[in-house]
């Protein structure tokens, strides 16, 4: 029995000639098929094309989202087989809002699907604003909607889900801008016995900085005011200088703020008034120091051993500076940049009239 092959080399779909006068590499018609060389084919093999097949259902309270759930962003991460999506159900029957948002991904290698976020309201998703800037960075999902501020989360953090429909996140959870210190700490001068002045003839102010759970810095806060009260004023009539600028006490208290629930730890900083450089006193982790949130605490210093510094532009970072809104974000020499943004806010009163800006300085 005579033996007929026919081979698609040419890769070329022809519908013009007679199927009995196809010529040899060509074909007449294909459905869901894809000419090529793949990992399980030889080269040039005829192999189906995956179409779209589900991998997966959401649901939320136990009851699958409504036909209304929509996916309006989403992103895929090839080093870990890993798809996540943002998903809206404006007309969920569970929630109480009436609406769910979710952050999902799904592993294709171990079919394992992880709900990162879920939200009645906080997330705050909108069907007519896609999420069309979206980054992995490490373990770090960024994304950005033009209609909400820039977000991200850890996606190895577990967050949690609403408790009886009420959302157990918040916007500060989730935003990339974190918060700075709102006060310069306070300072207190006294004497330790049997202790030298190794801050006789310094002039030392103090800030701090707040760390957050994905390693995260705010910028310093305001400094304090100088740790410096001199002697009397006596003239020394050698050199004719003024012997009593010397720092009568010998340590300070400083008192500073410990920050909120979403402080991991606190760096206490110094400078001297003669030179930019930020030094690092020490680093407090709230979990071993066991501060309570929001708590004032006070230190002792005096100046009296080495100290670690800090990077010459943490000086000069007065902020963090993220746009209100962005419709663009992408990734450009490791940093995070956005485009097509709305920043900073218009100095208006409760009426929307401008405000006169009145001040006396002294």
């Amino acid at each position: 029995m005579a033996r007929t092959e026919r081979n698609f080399i040419k890769g070329v779909m022809n519908k013009s000639v007679d199927e009995r006068l196809l010529p040899n590499g060509e074909y007449r018609d294909a459905m869901n098929v894809r000419l090529g060389s793949t990992e399980q084919s030889e080269i040039g093999s005829v192999e189906n094309s995956k179409g779209n097949l589900p991998l997966t259902t959401l649901s939320y309270g136990g009851q699958p989202l409504s036909a209304a759930a929509q996916c309006i962003g989403a992103v895929e991460d090839g080093a870990r087989e890993t798809i996540y999506w943002f998903v809206h159900d404006s007309t969920n029957p569970v929630s109480p809002t009436g609406k769910v948002d979710l952050v999902v991904s799904f592993n294709v290698l171990t079919s394992a699907l992880v709900y990162h976020i879920v939200s009645t309201s906080v997330l705050n998703f909108n069907p007519t604003y896609l999420i069309t800037g979206v980054n992995v960075i490490d373990d770090l999902l960024f994304w950005t909607d033009d209609f909400n501020a820039p977000r991200r989360i850890n996606t190895t953090t577990s967050y949690p889900a609403p408790i009886a429909g009420v959302d157990q996140i918040t916007n500060k959870t989730l935003n990339v801008i974190v918060q700075p210190p709102i006060a310069a700490p306070t300072i207190q001068l006294y004497n330790q016995p049997s202790q030298e002045n190794y801050i006789e003839t310094r002039f030392v102010s103090f800030a701090y900085r707040y760390k957050y759970a994905d390693g995260e810095y705010s910028a310093l806060s305001q400094f304090s005011d100088i740790a410096f009260e001199p002697e009397d004023y006596v003239i020394d009539t050698s050199n004719y200088l003024n012997g009593g600028m010397v720092n009568q006490f010998n340590s300070v208290l400083v008192s500073f703020n410990a920050g909120g629930d979403d402080v991991v730890g606190v760096d206490l900083c110094f400078k001297f008034c003669d030179d930019s450089i930020v030094r690092v006193i020490e680093k407090y982790d709230k979990s071993l120091t066991g501060w309570p949130a929001n708590s004032t605490q006070t230190i002792s210093f005096s100046n009296s051993k080495i100290y670690t510094v800090l990077g010459g532009n943490e000086i000069l970072r007065l902020y963090d500076n993220v746009p209100r809104y962005a419709k663009a974000q992408t990734i450009m020499g490791n940093r995070l940049m956005y485009g097509n943004y709305v920043d900073g806010y218009n100095l208006i009163d409760a009426n929307g009239n401008k405000c006169d800006i009145d001040f006396v300085a002294e």
